[in-house]
């Protein structure tokens, strides 16, 4: 998987005049964003600046922010590709801000996402979360919305990486 560039520049990641969202790739200039929204959220690793940069590097990663028309952003999306199950990516974060009602830029942002995800030939969609919770019921909601598909539970991780948490699996159709 190469990095989706020209994936994101002529897909619908560009500004639309007839949405109020537009979603674009991450840049430098957005990781004050990226890491001031991170600290808001609960259980979420605030990253350095450094592993963002990382992630802009990392071959087959997607990272992209939900703006308004103004370019003020709005949301975030952190992927990155895992070696199992096959043509997979993960979903280390993603979040919206409280400024308008979130389910317009959240749901901009992964649709975006599941376009780039498609055209590099990614099957799964693997992301962790509390099972039972508010934002699990939220993310399996949008999974059926965009992917058309509901989360699975492949695995309960390890106490010492995160009490509690499971990883879920979304198969694109």
């Amino acid at each position: 998987m190469g990095f989706p560039f020209e994936i994101i520049k002529r897909k619908m990641l560009m500004p639309s005049s007839t949405s109020p969202v537009h979603v674009r790739r991450l840049e430098v200039n957005d990781f004050s964003f990226v890491r001031e929204l991170a600290a808001e959220q609960p259980n979420f690793t605030i990253p350095p600046p450094y592993v963002l940069w990382l992630l802009l590097r990392l071959k087959g990663a997607i990272c992209l922010v939900a703006e308004d028309k103004t370019g003020v952003s709005l949301a975030y999306l952190l992927a990155v590709p895992i070696a199992f199950p096959d043509d997979s990516l993960f979903v280390w974060q993603i979040a919206a801000t409280r400024k308008q009602h979130r389910t317009n830029p959240m749901l901009a942002v992964l649709r975006a996402f599941q376009n780039v995800a498609r055209e590099l030939g990614v099957t799964t969609i693997v992301f962790s979360s509390l099972p039972g919770t508010a934002v699990f019921r939220l993310l399996s909601r949008y999974a059926v919305i965009v992917f058309g598909s509901e989360p699975v539970c492949s695995t309960v991780l390890p106490a010492a990486v995160a009490p509690d948490e499971s990883e879920f699996v979304i198969t694109l159709r």
